[in-house]
């Protein structure tokens, strides 16, 4: 069994992270490349893109489609996970000239929480951004800590988050918790963007 004491820390904390930024602008891509694909094929595939070295997860909500991409690197003792999370509403993915406007939203808005991320590593300050860190000392099957931070523009515009999260216990390949609300979309799942985009 495995136990967690989780602490919340409010805003500016965590300011021994890893001195290595997150390609959010990298990861941010491979989602956009999957809001392409489902345009153009109206299905999930199940696979990451061609050129996205990342895993990748998709997720249907009554707002719209949520693409969430991550990886995970081991480091001295450790690992270190980066991810992103970006939302498209249904008649987005379905107009390709809204696409177009949508994926370039998604990748300014990644350059942005990039910025603020390599900005907490390396002198504590979110700039524009806001996030939220969280530690958890584990116990049981796992050992060890887990150190995670979650970054995103608070201007009530797209659904963009960045994760970066690392910590000494056995890495998981496992979609970002804090990023999935529900059960990601099994591949091969058709995702009728005509009938979702009327509702």
């Amino acid at each position: 069994m495995r136990y967690a004491i989780q602490l919340i820390i409010p805003v500016l904390l965590l300011a021994s992270f890893p001195a290595s930024a997150a390609d959010m602008i990298g990861l941010a891509e491979c989602t956009t490349k999957v809001f392409t694909e489902i345009n153009r094929t109206q299905k999930w595939s199940g696979k990451a893109p061609a050129g996205c070295k990342a895993r990748v997860a998709v997720e249907k909500r009554p707002s719209g489609i949520f693409v969430i991409a991550w990886g995970v690197q081991p480091t001295d003792g450790g690992w270190v996970r980066a991810a992103f999370s970006a939302g498209m509403g249904y008649a987005e993915v379905a107009v390709k000239n809204e696409l177009v406007r949508a994926n370039r939203d998604i990748l300014t808005r990644a350059g942005r929480i990039e910025r603020c991320l390599n900005s907490i590593i390396t002198v504590n300050d979110p700039l524009e951004c806001r996030d939220r860190a969280t530690k958890s000392y584990l116990a049981g099957e796992e050992t060890g800590t887990e150190n995670n931070r979650l970054i995103w523009l608070d201007d009530n515009g797209r659904h963009t988050v960045a994760e970066y999260s690392y910590g000494t216990t056995t890495a998981t390949p496992t979609p970002p918790a804090d990023l999935l609300s529900d059960q990601p979309l099994p591949p091969g799942m058709t995702i009728d963007l005509h009938l979702l985009r009327r509702q």
